[in-house]
């Protein structure tokens, strides 16, 4: 029987037309349509597949099926020098991780372009290589990243150090602080759109970096990095929640402001001074939230995802974002943790996503969110704060979303 998974006519016009008729590999952007001889139309671009069309093809069938394979989800358009390569040496040079974010970022770039909206610096943390680490498990490992990411791990296995990794190059006083106690050497590869190389060495306290193979005392204009720990966020407070996302008092008013607006939960914000009063719609259910008529941690991670996503999508817009929430899920139902992940996923858009957690059923989780998997050491560094905790809910959230047992 044949399981090939031919694209359709339809399906490659699809492609070509999102991608505006370019190719989408990083740094190309070739027209593949133009003029020829006389009226003639020369085309010179086609549809290749990110998971193989056939089983045993280049990189493999992820666990897609035929039907699956064969939808525009699954194809990127390109030139055909690029399309023929992405399959040579049995496709080792492209990864489908790769190429759905190279996808992304190019579809996002023509929309963007098509709306007049800045699109030049879009971009993506492609990869952080560890060549010594505090955490022992994460030492001598590469970790590639897509577009939206899931990395999963016991208590001790490294995840919130290598959370302020990532957010090294844009907060270098992480490395800093872990160097002195132990060295740090770490790589990390992202592209806005010209690809960066920044290697980062610490040594008792003081940080160096090589950025594109020369040295500088800082990481000028890196990727904007969004970091938050769930146990320290306070949706309560205009002045914690400035902190927290490292903006102005009036900065995150007017965030706010624009949340409303934009949001499908969030439908009211309330500023008395410093006190923040939320009013949320979720399944139906008007919810009034504020710090003396608190709804249980389901409904707070809820407002948190909805505010992050958004900031991340604006920062998105005009430098290359990457959002990191370090054990976002605490205690919650497989159902809530998939609600809250299919928020995330709307409402950051085109910007990076990382959620760090010891949650382990992802089996769930929409296929485009790469999920890594960290082993347990002993050894690990914990920056005067537990590594991995347990969130506690005191009062219920709506129905479906109550603390598991």
């Amino acid at each position: 029987m044949n399981h090939r998974a031919e694209f359709s006519a339809a399906t490659r016009k699809i492609l070509a037309e999102r991608a505006g008729y370019q190719c989408s590999v990083l740094n190309c952007g070739r027209s593949t349509v133009g003029p020829g001889q006389g009226r003639a139309v020369v085309n010179i671009g086609m549809a290749a597949h990110i998971y193989a069309a056939s089983p045993g093809g280049p990189r493999g069938t992820g666990g897609l099926s035929a039907a699956e394979r064969s939808e525009p989800e699954n194809g990127i358009w390109c030139c055909y020098i690029h399309g023929k390569a992405i399959d040579s040496n049995a496709g080792d040079g492209f990864s489908a991780i790769e190429l759905k974010a190279w996808k992304r970022l190019h579809e996002a770039r023509k929309s963007a372009e098509i709306f007049g909206l800045p699109q030049v610096n879009l971009g993506l943390v492609e990869s952080i290589s560890v060549n010594s680490a505090p955490a022992a498990s994460l030492s001598g490992k590469k970790f590639e990243l897509g577009m939206r990411n899931i990395i999963t791990g016991d208590n001790g296995s490294g995840k919130t150090v290598l959370t302020r990794l990532i957010a090294s190059v844009a907060y270098p006083n992480h490395i800093a602080e872990m160097s002195r106690h132990r060295n740090v050497d770490i790589e990390v590869h992202w592209f806005d759109p010209l690809t960066h190389d920044v290697n980062t060495t610490g040594r008792s306290g003081q940080v160096k970096h090589i950025l594109d193979g020369r040295q500088v005392p800082y990481v000028a204009r890196p990727y904007k990095t969004i970091l938050l720990n769930y146990e320290r966020c306070e949706i309560y407070n205009l002045v914690a929640l400035s902190q927290m996302f490292d903006l102005s008092s009036s900065a995150m008013k007017s965030t706010l402001s624009m949340l409303v607006k934009s949001s499908e939960i969030v439908k009211s914000v309330k500023i008395d001074g410093t006190r923040v009063d939320w009013l949320i719609e979720d399944h139906g259910h008007s919810i009034k939230v504020n710090k003396d008529r608190q709804y249980g941690s389901y409904v707070e991670a809820l407002i948190l995802f909805e505010l992050a996503g958004f900031h991340a999508r604006y920062h998105a817009s005009v430098e290359p974002t990457i959002l990191l929430l370090d054990e976002p899920f605490g205690r919650f139902t497989s159902c809530a943790r998939i609600a809250l992940i299919d928020r995330l996923q709307m409402a950051a858009e085109h910007a990076q996503v990382a959620v760090l957690t010891s949650f382990h059923g992802i089996q769930e989780m929409p296929s485009e969110w790469r999920v890594t998997a960290l082993g347990r050491t002993g050894s690990d560094f914990r920056m005067g704060v537990p590594l991995d905790f347990v969130i506690d809910t005191t009062t219920l959230p709506p129905p479906g979303f109550g603390p598991s047992e």
